[in-house]
């Protein structure tokens, strides 16, 4: 028999647990829910997902005023994240008003994979493959001594400094 569990993140018990209200508690738990508690095809959890106000209403018997309140004080105390379909945040809730899609993300998860990609496409953008004619003693140099990609040295530089 297998389990299908939702992983919470200490830092919620831990550090915002006693500030939340049972409204925020409830969106945030419903956010988590949607985004870490899915595995998509490629094996990883969903960084984000579309949630309209009417599956939060189903989910947590809140009214739309409360869920929107919560919302926006999650989005505060930087939570969760509000995005539209281009992926650009939407911070107030006039920015979310008339909006069709709103995606949410768990915020502290959405900004570390955004940092690895930034960091990521950085160095992908730095890194260059030479251009020369592949001979034998070419290959036996490269088995011998691997050449690092910048790519490569960015993230060894980051690695060492944590």
């Amino acid at each position: 028999m297998t389990y299908q569990t939702t992983p919470l993140p200490n830092e919620i018990i831990d550090v915002h647990l006693p500030y939340l209200n049972q409204s925020q508690m409830k969106v945030l738990f419903v956010v988590i829910r949607q985004t870490l508690g899915w595995i998509d095809k490629s094996k990883k959890r969903k960084v984000k997902d579309w949630i309209s106000l009417s599956f939060f209403s189903k989910r947590t018997n809140l009214t739309f005023k409360s869920i929107s309140l919560a919302i926006q004080e999650l989005i505060n105390k930087e939570l969760i994240v509000a995005l539209d379909y281009s992926e650009n945040e939407l911070r107030t809730a006039k920015d979310r008003r008339g909006k069709k899609r709103i995606y949410y993300a768990y915020a502290p998860y959405y900004r570390a994979l955004q940092r690895k990609t930034f960091i990521h496409s950085l160095s992908d953008f730095f890194t260059y493959l030479p251009i020369t004619k592949e001979t034998h003693t070419k290959r036996e140099y490269r088995s011998k001594y691997k050449r690092k990609s910048d790519r490569e040295r960015v993230l060894e530089i980051l690695n060492t400094k944590q």
